[in-house]
């Protein structure tokens, strides 16, 4: 039986106690005291006996009230910390300075394969290879992550030291009495990357347009959000490739698991190797010690986003194949093959069809990839939604700016819907934000739009030449030359690139000429004729 006995602060109250309890012929196992409190644990006392016990405990000075417990303080203390243990999903394990375990929770249990043979007392080293507990005495018990392998499964062992008290006293321990070692699967670094990482606009609520072409993609979108197959996306450069994915996997089952992204084109075959597979220890000379697990392995039970697939290498266009196929892959430099299971979402600008067609890329890598498959309008074909872009730039630059939101002018606005846009939503936003970010006034107009588009500064000279009725004296804002004859070389015909450069005359004049008549004035051709291409082209409308 266990109970509690409340009294006074007084001294020799706890003798008193103690005389009591043997002069009833009682056994102490566990005895406990506290400021006001006494705790005590006798076997052999029954509960018919405890009423007469508790009288004559009342009868000493001092004593207030006797009450039957269920717990000893210390044993609360240690079910809440094994209920704690028991709620941490990582492995968490307890020894003391010689190696033994004092301490397992179920995670480490399970993993351990020691169901049934309590770890608790049996030395580390026994379901421990490394690090040793020599190695682990010489750090202080703290060591930062390392990899090791602990049921056949990787983990990164980070262990701290427990035990050593520095109150500035001189019966400060200087020796640490033991360490935690806490086992984390490379799946939750991942999770935490992830948490960190901006997410405020990742659902597809936050994909900013409603024309008819934007809302059949986010509808496909989220039909095969759900299913859990590789999805394939396409689309041009800039048109939000990276933001539809993170969408899907938001609204995916993974949604709560690790969204890690890899651009194939942003490094050389051997670091895109070792970010996307990892690394085994001492798998070349700079290696970490003891390896680095890969973005597979930190996506684990998440997505891994792949932008820019088609430039990916041969060789990493067949690793990555056999992951597709079974989830298998073995690190840089490793031997174990490590099995994960993660959603591939990759994207593209580049015709991978035609691609596989003529051996640049793998074809049974384009048909693992393209099981599921969405494809991104380019902005020239949602020009409706250039107002709700333009109105959201603008407020985000201006706060990241710390000025007001400037007010779009009609002949701006008309500007951002003439213009072609090769860059699409990306292009729109780094010309809004320099627009926004070199304007003086409060009003963002056309002249405003084209410096920022040229990467030029409008003077005072050519705003009044801007404003000059004599053609002669008039001034044009310079062209991007290579990039528009590029684009222009790229059309289907002929006529197509006449049109786009025809077009882009017009689109850059117009808020210098705000009327087909100066226009034509301008160019030296009929007014009939500017006023119909204007039209043509859905200039200044």
């Amino acid at each position: 039986m266990r109970f509690e006995i409340r009294g006074e602060n007084r001294l020799g109250i706890t003798r008193d106690v103690i005389n009591v309890l043997t002069d009833h012929g009682l056994d102490i196992r566990t005895f406990e005291v506290t400021t006001h409190y006494i705790y005590a644990d006798i076997p052999a006392i029954r509960p018919d006996r405890f009423p007469l016990l508790a009288h004559s405990l009342k009868q000493i000075p001092g004593i207030l009230d006797i009450r039957e417990i269920e717990r000893l303080p210390t044993e609360r203390r240690r079910a809440q910390l094994h209920a704690t243990l028991a709620a941490l999903g990582d492995p968490v394990i307890a020894v003391d300075a010689n190696g033994l375990i004092a301490q397992a929770n179920p995670a480490a249990q399970a993993i351990a394969g020691s169901n049934e043979k309590p770890l608790r007392d049996q030395d580390i080293s026994s379901i421990l290879v490394e690090p040793s507990i020599e190695d682990l005495r010489q750090s202080g018990f703290r060591l930062p992550e390392h990899e090791v392998t602990l049921g056949g499964q990787t983990y990164l062992l980070q262990v701290e030291p427990i035990g050593h008290v520095d109150d500035g006293s001189d019966a400060a321990d200087d020796e640490p009495w033991g360490g935690v070692m806490v086992f984390h699967r490379a799946a939750r670094l991942g999770r935490v990357i992830t948490a960190l990482q901006d997410r405020s606009h990742t659902g597809f609520d936050d994909i900013i347009g409603n024309s008819r072409t934007l809302a059949r993609a986010k509808s496909q979108a989220q039909r095969l959000a759900g299913i859990d197959a590789p999805l394939l996306i396409l689309g041009e450069t800039g048109t939000g490739k990276e933001l539809f994915a993170r969408a899907c996997h938001r609204a995916s089952n993974r949604a709560d698991q690790p969204f890690l992204a890899l651009n194939c084109a942003a490094m050389p075959e051997s670091l895109a190797e070792s970010e996307l597979f990892g690394y085994a220890a001492g798998a070349f000379t700079s290696a970490r010690r003891g390896g680095k697990p890969g973005l597979l392995e930190l996506a684990d039970g998440g997505t891994l986003f792949l932008d820019e697939i088609g430039e990916l290498t041969p060789y990493l266009q067949a690793k990555l194949l056999r992951v597709l196929q079974d989830g298998r892959f073995r690190r840089v430099g490793g031997t174990d093959e490590i099995t994960v299971d993660v959603r591939i979402i990759s994207a593209t600008n580049r015709d991978l069809e035609t691609m596989s067609h003529d051996g640049t890329f793998r074809e049974d890598l384009y048909f693992r990839l393209n099981v599921l498959g969405i494809t991104l309008p380019p902005l020239r074909e949602r020009v409706e939604d250039i107002d709700d872009l333009a109105k959201f730039f603008m407020a985000r630059t201006a706060q990241q700016t710390e000025r007001p939101t400037p007010h779009l002018a009609k002949d701006g606005l008309d500007w951002l819907r003439a213009h072609d846009w090769p860059g699409n939503v990306r292009e729109l936003e780094n010309t809004l934000f320099r627009a926004v970010a070199l304007l003086d006034g409060d009003i963002l107009g056309a002249r405003d739009l084209t410096s920022a588009a040229t990467g030029t500064t409008t003077t005072p000279d050519m705003a009044a030449a801007s404003e000059n009725p004599n053609p002669s004296d008039a001034q044009t804002t310079p062209s991007s030359g290579p990039d528009l004859i590029t684009r222009a070389l790229a059309q289907d015909d002929f006529n197509a690139g006449l049109d786009l450069l025809e077009r882009e005359m017009l689109v850059r004049l117009y808020p210098d000429y705000p009327s087909s008549r100066k226009l034509a004035e301008r160019l030296g051709v009929s007014h009939t004729s500017i006023a119909n291409k204007l039209r043509k082209y859905n200039i200044g409308t």
